[in-house]
């Protein structure tokens, strides 16, 4: 049987989002839930295109994220201008495991350990590391991406590990749901917007967040 070169992509954060991924980037390809571990998402990836704060990911040894990965032909244009703030880094397939036993993960990632010079898997990890301030704030529209990307996961508290496992809540986070700022921003209903507010809540990180100021 020849083999033959597989490219993965794990999407953490608006990538997370089928909607944003597919008519922003067109990348079209099933979620496929994941644990990554040795990983952790903060929000501290400035984006000085978009002048936001993005989600970005630190290597720390004991921390681990949800993600999805996403099965791509390879790294496109498209997708390098998306993540023009990052850089694509190589992951240890050792360190991605399927997201409660999923069945799709499972069987992706058997493929990926049977021939793992053919199959690699990349993390978007981004260049500039900085807490987010009133000139590179956390938009809400880009967190509500986030989140409806994982109600998609068909995982059970997909969007709770999401919110827990996610550090730098407290620094200039708006509300922008009024006049959205995030120019990816995946379609969103208010009953997902009144849901997501009550996980931000439960979790109790809703309070950093402010009203648009701008």
């Amino acid at each position: 049987m020849s083999s033959s070169k597989q490219d993965y992509l794990i999407g953490y954060g608006s990538l997370l989002s089928h909607d944003s991924r597919s008519r922003f980037t067109n990348v079209v390809c099933p979620n496929i839930p994941v644990v990554v571990h040795g990983w952790r998402r903060e929000w501290l990836a400035r984006g000085l295109t978009d002048l936001q704060t993005g989600l970005g990911v630190s290597e720390v040894a004991s921390a681990s994220l949800n993600a999805v990965l996403l099965p791509i032909e390879q790294i496109t244009d498209e997708l390098r201008l998306r993540e023009q703030d990052y850089q694509f880094v190589q992951v240890d397939h050792t360190k991605v495991i399927a997201s409660q036993a999923s069945p799709i993960a499972l069987t992706e990632l058997a493929k990926i350990s049977a021939e793992p010079e053919y199959k690699k898997i990349w993390i978007c990890a981004n260049l500039h590391k900085h807490q987010a301030n009133f000139d590179y704030p956390i938009y809400q529209t880009y967190l509500d991406t986030c989140l409806v990307g994982c109600f998609d996961s068909s995982i059970n508290n997909f969007a709770e590990d999401f919110i827990q496992n996610t550090h730098f809540w407290e620094h200039a986070w708006i509300n922008d749901r009024h006049q959205a700022q995030y120019p990816r921003a995946a379609v969103v209903t208010k009953q997902q917007q009144q849901r997501i507010d009550e996980l931000l809540e439960h979790y109790q990180v809703l309070s950093y967040r402010q009203q648009m100021t701008r």
